[in-house]
């Protein structure tokens, strides 16, 4: 038999060889990719403006959560809606307005997570949410074309009422859930007056602080009244107190909700609402608007129409599909990335 015999320069032109075929594979992959999202862009766009023209606010959005179960079922993903959380979170332990979408690739290997947003503020869609879910769905479509042939597993899930944090819903209420179990690192765009991809975002937790005393006439009978605002305002004391111990990446605001019905009658009954923000994480910033206009402002509402903003929430969505692909196609690279994330939490003592 006769053996084949290979040289350094046979060994390097292999090499080179074999460089150039995965890099030219890499090319066409992306590609098709791409036009995966191309192709899914018009419906997309409709889709975005049902949920803008739907406008339900924080665990209401039934319709805008169905739409986009029914359009990732078109992709292919395995959708499972009713999600059960804690009873503590939400009142009876189902957040009926979020959903998880599954699709296995080939083989094992990381799980990369998509989040859609698609709740509504009082006054529309001011922070374009309608715009952050149709820019993950595309998003989603990108890699989809391509998992059959690509190990892990891409998990898109849908986070209800995201404006109030952890307050009755919330991606805190799915965490605490375990629907985001197995996942190696997590997704999400948001638009703005801005692009930017270190935008530093804050995770928050909400409290609500409910304090009982008894009426009283404040002028006839003060003495007989015991004062359920004085507890209240002595809690916001204390808090501002507490504001210059912080480190710079903790936040705590709050308002009281209700103190008192009538002047004239000591209050009975108190409530106030904080909410506290830490733990810096990353999010893809999308430009719509005009450097100054504030989200959840009304004028934001001229820029999160689909006719206004679509051009840049599709480049957003292709950023995070191209990014999810790559960390799916190397799972080293993902595991750089967590290391580095808990060196950076463990020099932040987190």
């Amino acid at each position: 038999m006769r053996k084949t015999r290979f040289n350094g320069l046979g060994i390097v032109l292999f090499l080179v060889i074999l460089t150039f075929l995965w890099a030219a594979t890499a090319v066409s992959d992306e590609k098709q990719l791409l036009a995966a999202i191309d192709e899914r862009a018009g419906s997309c766009r409709a889709v975005s403006q049902k949920i803008l023209d739907y406008k339900e606010l924080g665990q209401q959005e039934f319709k805008s959560c169905q739409l986009l179960m029914e359009e990732l079922r078109k992709l292919g993903f395995k959708v499972e809606g009713d999600l059960k959380v804690p009873d503590d979170l939400i009142k009876g332990g189902v957040a009926k307005t979020a959903f998880r979408a599954e699709l296995a690739g080939k083989g094992p290997g990381p799980t990369i997570t998509i989040m859609l947003e698609y709740n509504a503020l009082p006054n529309g869609h001011s922070c374009g949410h309608n715009l952050i879910s149709t820019s993950g769905l595309l998003a989603a479509a990108g890699p989809a074309k391509l998992m059959k042939d690509t190990p892990g597993r891409l998990l898109i899930i849908g986070t209800p009422d995201e404006d109030r944090g952890s307050f009755d819903g919330g991606k805190i209420s799915l965490l605490e859930g375990k629907h985001f179990d197995g996942t190696d690192m997590v997704l999400i765009t948001h638009p703005g007056d801005v692009w930017s991809v270190d935008k530093e975002l804050l995770a928050m937790k909400r409290a609500t602080f409910v304090f009982k005393g008894k009426a009283a006439h404040a002028a006839a009978a003060p003495e007989q009244g015991i004062n359920a605002l004085d507890a209240a305002i002595q809690t916001f004391n204390g808090i501002n107190a507490l504001r210059q111990h912080l480190r710079q990446d903790v936040r705590i605001h709050g308002i009281i909700k209700k103190g008192g019905e009538a002047v004239n009658v000591v209050p009975a009954l108190a409530e106030a609402e904080f909410a506290a923000r830490a733990y810096p994480t990353v999010n893809i910033m999308f430009k719509i608007a005009p450097e100054g206009v504030a989200l959840h402002a009304d004028e934001m509402l001229k820029y999160t129409v689909p006719e206004a903003g679509w051009q840049a929430t599709v480049q957003a969505a292709k950023a995070v599909a191209l990014t999810a692909y790559d960390l799916l196609k190397n799972p080293a690279k993902e595991k750089k990335i967590q290391e580095k994330f808990r060196q950076l939490k463990a020099k932040e003592g987190k």
